[in-house]
C-alpha cells in the first residue's frame, strides 16, 4: 500500500519544521519512549497478521482502510502505526467476525427448521390425501408454487446481498486516501511529532542526540520536498499537455468553422454580386433599347416630310408622264 499524505502539496507542511510523515513520530516514540524490547516483537507479529489477512480477505482489507482513515491518519501501512491501533483493530475485527458468525448461524438453524416443519406439513398432506383428493392437490399444487417462488426470492436476495458486498470490497481494494483525509492526517501526525520532540526535549533523563535528530530531520525534510516537487511538476506538465490538447482541438474545429463560414460567406457575396450585375446590365439593355427607340422615332419623325413631299414628286411626274403618253396615244389615233 502506499501513502498519500507525503505526496499532497500543502501550506502547512512548508510552514512547520518537522515533515508531514507520521512514520517520524512513529519512529521517535518507538525509540525513545518504548520500555521493553518483547513490544517489538508483538507489533511485528501484529503487523504480519494484518498484512496477511489484507491478501486473504477483502472485507478485512476494507475494514482495515475504512479504521485507518477513521483512526490511523489514512495510512495503510501497519508497520507505521503503534502496536495499540493494531491491537485495537484486530479486536474489532474479530468480535464483528464474530456476530456475523453468529448472524450466519442463526439464519441456518432457522431455515432448517423452517424446512423441516415444510416437510412435517407436507408429509401431513400426504397422509390425509384419501380426503378430498383433487381439492387438496389443488391446493397442494398452489402452496408448492407460493412456497417455490418464496425460496426464488429469498435466494435471489442473498445472492444480490453478496454481489453487493463483493462489488463494494473490490472497489474498496483499490481505494487510496483522499486529499482531505490526507492533509488531515499530515497535520496530525506532524503535531504529535512536536508534542513528542517537546516531551523528549523536557525530558533531561532522555539521552537525545540534538545534531542527529536534526540532520533526521533535515534529511525527512529534503525528501518530502523532493517529493512534492516532483509530484507538482508532474501535475503541471499533465495539465499543460491537456490544455495543449484543448487548444488544439479547439483551433483545428473554429479552423474548420471559419473555413465553412468563409465559403458560405464566398457564395453569398459571389451570388449577391451575379445578381447585381445581372440588373445592372438588364437595365443598360432597356436603357440602350429605349434610347435606340427614341432614336429611331426622331429620324423617322424627322424623315417623314421628306418622304411624303419625295412621294408627291413622284406622283407628279407620274401623272406628269401619264398625260403626256396619253396626248401621244391621241394624236396618233388622228394621224
Amino acid at each position: 500500500m502506499t501513502d498519500r499524505a507525503t505526496s499532497t502539496p500543502q501550506t502547512s507542511f512548508l510552514c512547520r519544521p518537522v515533515p508531514n510523515n507520521s512514520w517520524f513520530c512513529s519512529a521517535l516514540v518507538a525509540q525513545y519512549m518504548s520500555d521493553e524490547g518483547s513490544a517489538g516483537d508483538s507489533r511485528q507479529v501484529l503487523i504480519n497478521q494484518v498484512k496477511s489477512h489484507q491478501k486473504a480477505s477483502a472485507a478485512f482489507q476494507k475494514a482495515w482502510h475504512a479504521y485507518c482513515d477513521e483512526h490511523g491518519d489514512g495510512i495503510y501501512d501497519p508497520a507505521r502505526h503503534k502496536i495499540q491501533l493494531l491491537e485495537e483493530f484486530l479486536k474489532t475485527a474479530a468480535s464483528k467476525t464474530a456476530g456475523s458468525k453468529r448472524k450466519k448461524k442463526q439464519a441456518s438453524v432457522s431455515e432448517s427448521a423452517t424446512s423441516r416443519s415444510r416437510s412435517r406439513t407436507r408429509r401431513r398432506r400426504r397422509h390425509a390425501k384419501g380426503r378430498r383428493r383433487a381439492h387438496g392437490r389443488r391446493h397442494r399444487r398452489e402452496r408448492r408454487r407460493r412456497d417455490h417462488r418464496g425460496r426464488r426470492r429469498r435466494k435471489g436476495r442473498r445472492k444480490r446481498s453478496r454481489s453487493r458486498s463483493q462489488s463494494s470490497g473490490s472497489s474498496a481494494m483499490s481505494g487510496l486516501p483522499s486529499r482531505a483525509t490526507a492533509i488531515k492526517g499530515a497535520e496530525r501526525a506532524v503535531a504529535s511529532a512536536a508534542e513528542a520532540l517537546n516531551r523528549l526535549k523536557a525530558n533531561p533523563d532522555a539521552a537525545i542526540d540534538e545534531p542527529a535528530l536534526q540532520g533526521k530531520q533535515k534529511e525527512e525534510m529534503d525528501v518530502a520536498l523532493r517529493a512534492l516537487q516532483s509530484e507538482a511538476d508532474s501535475e503541471l506538465e499533465a495539465q499543460l499537455q491537456e490544455v495543449k490538447d484543448r487548444l488544439a482541438r479547439e483551433k483545428a474545429s473554429r479552423l474548420v468553422e471559419a473555413e465553412e463560414k468563409l465559403e458560405q460567406a464566398i457564395a453569398e457575396r459571389l451570388k449577391e454580386a451575379e445578381d447585381k450585375l445581372r440588373q445592372e446590365a438588364q437595365g443598360r439593355l432597356d436603357g440602350a433599347k429605349k434610347l435606340a427607340e427614341a432614336k429611331l422615332e426622331a429620324i423617322m419623325a424627322e424623315a417623314r416630310p421628306k418622304i411624303e413631299a419625295s412621294w408627291a414628286d413622284q406622283l407628279q411626274d407620274l401623272e406628269a408622264k401619264a398625260t403626256a403618253a396619253r396626248a401621244a396615244a391621241g394624236v396618233s389615233k388622228k394621224k
